[in-house]
């Protein structure tokens, strides 16, 4: 809002992520002036969404362990590159060892340099907050009408629908996610090297095996999620036929992938205490 103009909504694009954990993370950074340099650097990193965008109506704000990003629902092709940055800022921060929750949605919205607010912030942070529950950005199956609409004019609206459906999944409680654990959201959908795969899914599996031996039975059960992925992940790598031209091209990195940590213990003790404490909790009066 500028010379004294009254601020209206405007229909946009909204993307909302938050840091999982980040209390223990800025925990660690008190002892550790490494762990606050990584910090910062990743809080860089997810400030940097789709910098270079050529969107004018492009608004980022950050605060603390939250970024919000939006722009006007009328960007040609805005779907699609509000994921394609999402996607990319999922997989370097967890790259980093960080993981991020989030949501995108639509609706209306004012965002300038100094605010965020309406309708469509708070439908974000709870889908984030109530919705998305582990570790995933989830996806409002609105904007795919958004999609449609707005498009790039060399793209007939199945076209646009379909670049935008292949960042997206359904999870088995049905919500709409970004899988940044696969080899085809990862490598084939985001485009990252597939030499570096190994190394990325290897950094999941840190991850994964730290988080499996937290004591509190909420966060197990995030992680539990996350280790599915993972193994799935691994998985197809264990079973990619010996004649696969990628098995022959890449014979290497195939096995570095076949071979990772499959983390039978952790997961199963992680389980019992999740279902111990399940099983603990009193039962409801009818």
């Amino acid at each position: 809002m500028t010379n004294g103009t009254s601020p209206t909504y405007e229909h946009r694009l909204i993307l909302f992520l938050d840091f999982l954990g980040f209390r223990e993370v800025v925990e660690e950074t008190t002892d550790d002036r490494e762990a606050l340099v990584r910090l910062i650097s990743a809080l860089n990193a997810i400030g940097r969404i789709d910098e270079d965008a050529v969107a004018e109506s492009r608004q980022v704000t950050q605060f603390s362990d939250s970024v919000v990003f939006s722009y006007r629902v009328d960007e040609m092709s805005g779907v699609f590159w509000l994921l394609d940055a999402m996607a990319m800022t999922i997989i370097e921060l967890a790259s980093r060892g960080y993981l991020l929750r989030g949501a995108v949605t639509v609706g209306d919205l004012y965002h300038d340099d100094r605010h965020v607010v309406g309708p469509a912030m708070v439908r974000a942070y709870e889908m984030e907050s109530r919705e998305a529950i582990v570790p995933r950005v989830i996806i409002d199956p609105e904007v795919i009408s958004v999609a449609r609409e707005h498009r790039s004019e060399m793209h007939t609206p199945d076209d646009e629908e379909g670049y935008v459906r292949s960042f997206i999944l359904d999870d088995d409680d049905g919500e709409h996610y970004f899988d940044y654990v696969s080899w085809r959201s990862v490598v084939e959908v985001v485009g990252a090297e597939d030499e570096s795969y190994g190394a990325y899914l290897s950094r999941i599996g840190q991850i994964v095996s730290n988080g499996l031996q937290h004591s509190d039975p909420r966060v197990l059960r995030k992680y539990l999620w996350l280790y599915r992925h993972y193994n799935d992940a691994i998985e197809l790598f264990e079973t990619l036929p010996n004649d696969h031209p990628y098995r022959a091209q890449s014979p290497e990195n195939c096995e570095l992938i076949a071979s990772l940590p499959r983390l039978e213990h952790l997961s199963a003790a992680a389980a019992e205490m999740v279902r111990s404490t399940e099983t603990s909790q009193p039962q409801q009066l009818p």
